[in-house]
């Protein structure tokens, strides 16, 4: 049985989250201003993996054009700060996340898709419900980066045993028997250490819990699009189907289960070239 002092000691032995994220979180809750391109400029060029995806959108059928083919600097100008931060963030943190999950049962690069799944469910939640969508695209990206914690002080597949208990507790309750500390709380710990946003933080820590007094509206919000994810079959381990919809962020919301299921079609629209690009098998362990 771990605990708290196990938990935290995980966190230290974890990758830092790259320099250059914290700048573009940073850079996005300041709304991406053109002021910045430059600066994101240099971030694309810096990393191909997030100058390959620049270029896969600037020249895909929704913002190329017939019989042009755009280069990098082109692409960089078309598609502007703000959409450039947005790429190279999600770039970043699914490669951060892409090992993350065996604890959990799951494959490699399931933790990521479901990342990039629920921070386009919160990006659609927020424009909805006139929230600030940078605030809830980047903390739902982030929403479970605490589980890499977990899979630093557990074995492959360790919290099956806690699911199996199925003694009607919260899976977080469990989850903090087992280690000290859940992996939401965790998380938010680690965005603490990266000096992140409080609502970012504060999104991390209640997304499955999100408190109700007072609300926080971005949080509402993150709990909401982490449950899209999972009804899109998103990063389901152990875990996937033990956290419950709240129903006082149901309330604060003023929206229902079958609203919120009718988003899953578009995340996983959304996510299907980034499984594709992955080239790897998603979801659950055989």
């Amino acid at each position: 049985m771990a605990t708290l002092t196990d938990a935290i000691a995980a966190l230290e032995r974890l990758p830092a989250l790259p320099a250059t994220s914290t700048r573009l979180i940073a850079m996005l809750a300041g709304g991406g201003r053109d002021a910045e391109l430059d600066e994101v400029e240099s971030v694309v060029r810096r990393d191909e993996a997030v100058a390959a995806a620049v270029l896969r959108l600037a020249n895909s059928v929704s913002h190329g054009r017939a019989g042009r083919v755009f280069g990098l600097h082109e692409a960089i100008r078309r598609l502007g700060a703000r959409t450039l931060c947005r790429i190279a963030l999600e770039t970043q943190v699914s490669g951060f996340l892409a090992n993350g999950g065996r604890s959990y049962g799951l494959r490699r690069g399931a933790l990521s898709q479901a990342a990039l799944g629920g921070a386009i469910a919160a990006d659609l939640l927020a424009r909805h419900h006139g929230a600030n969508a940078e605030h809830c695209f980047t903390a739902a990206l982030l929403r479970d980066i605490g589980k890499l914690a977990i899979d630093a002080i557990a074995g492959p597949e360790a919290l099956d045993a806690l699911a199996a208990l199925d003694d009607g507790r919260p899976f977080l309750e469990l989850e903090r028997e087992a280690f000290g500390a859940d992996h939401a709380m965790l998380g938010a710990i680690l965005c603490e250490r990266w000096h992140l946003p409080e609502e970012l933080v504060a999104a991390v820590r209640g997304h499955h819990l999100p408190p109700s007094s007072p609300a926080e509206p971005v949080t509402d919000i993150v709990h909401a699009a982490d449950c899209v994810a999972r009804w899109a079959g998103l990063g389901l381990g152990c875990d996937g189907l033990l956290h419950p919809f709240d129903s006082g962020a149901r309330e604060r919301l003023g929206t229902s289960r079958p609203e919120l299921e009718a988003i899953v079609a578009d995340v996983l629209s959304a996510v299907a070239p980034f499984d594709a690009r992955s080239n790897q098998p998603l979801g659950r362990t055989a």
